[in-house]
C-alpha cells in the first residue's frame, strides 16, 4: 500500500511505519481492530487469522501504539469541536465585506499600490453583485410536469373541451380532437362547396 507523500512524512516523523499510523488512525475513527488492521497490513492477509491475531494484538498492546492511538483519537475530537464552531460561525454578507474593504483601503497611504489595489477589489466585487442582483430580476423559471396528465394546460384544455360536445351530445374526449379536426375538415370543405 502507498500512501501520499504527507502521510508518509508524518509517519517518519512520529517514528512509525505508514502502517502503523493508518492502523492507529482508523482504530481512533471507531474502526474495529479487526477491520483496521485488515486495511492497514493487506500484505499479512495470506497468514493464518491466529498469526493476524497474535500480530494485531501485539501492536494494540504496545506503549507506543496507545500512545499514538490517544494522540490519534485526541487529533480527531479537536476537528471535530473545531468543526462545530465552524458552524456557529455567520456568514459575512457583500455589503460587509464592501465595507471592510474600503476601510482597509482609507487606511493605506494616498498613491500606495495597496490602496489602488483594495479600491480595484472593491469595485470587482461591486459590478459583481449589481450584476448578480440584475440577473436574478431577469430570471424566467420553467418546468415540467413529470407526467402529460399533470400538466396545467391539458387541465384547462379539457375542462374547455367539456363544453364541447358532438351532435349526440357525447363530450369530444382530447384524444380524439385530431380525428375530429379532420372529420370537421372535410364536413366544412363540402359546405363551402355547396355555397359556392
Amino acid at each position: 500500500m502507498e500512501l501520499s507523500l504527507s502521510k508518509t512524512k508524518e509517519a517518519k516523523k512520529l517514528n512509525v511505519t505508514v502502517q502503523y499510523l493508518v492502523f492507529a488512525d482508523l482504530c481512533a475513527l471507531n474502526y474495529s481492530e479487526e477491520d483496521a488492521y485488515a486495511i492497514a497490513y493487506p500484505e499479512n492477509e495470506s497468514l493464518s487469522q491466529q498469526q493476524n491475531k497474535s500480530i494485531r494484538d501485539n501492536i494494540v498492546q504496545s506503549a507506543k501504539f496507545k500512545k499514538l492511538f490517544e494522540e490519534r483519537r485526541q487529533r480527531i475530537k479537536q476537528g471535530a469541536a473545531a468543526a462545530v464552531s465552524l458552524d456557529e460561525v455567520e456568514l459575512v454578507g457583500t455589503e460587509e465585506v464592501l465595507k471592510e474593504i474600503l476601510r482597509s483601503a482609507k487606511q493605506q497611504p494616498i498613491g500606495s499600490k495597496e490602496r489602488a489595489d483594495l479600491y480595484a477589489k472593491y469595485n470587482d466585487i461591486k459590478k459583481e453583485s449589481e450584476q448578480v442582483a440584475e440577473d436574478e430580476t431577469d430570471a424566467i423559471s420553467f418546468y415540467f410536469p413529470a407526467k402529460c396528465n399533470q400538466c396545467p394546460l391539458l387541465y384547462a384544455y379539457n375542462e374547455e373541451m367539456k363544453k364541447c360536445k358532438d351532435e349526440k351530445g357525447n363530450i369530444i374526449r382530447p384524444v380524439e380532437m385530431g380525428r375530429v379536426i379532420k372529420l370537421s375538415h372535410k364536413i366544412i370543405q363540402a359546405a363551402k362547396d355547396a355555397e359556392e
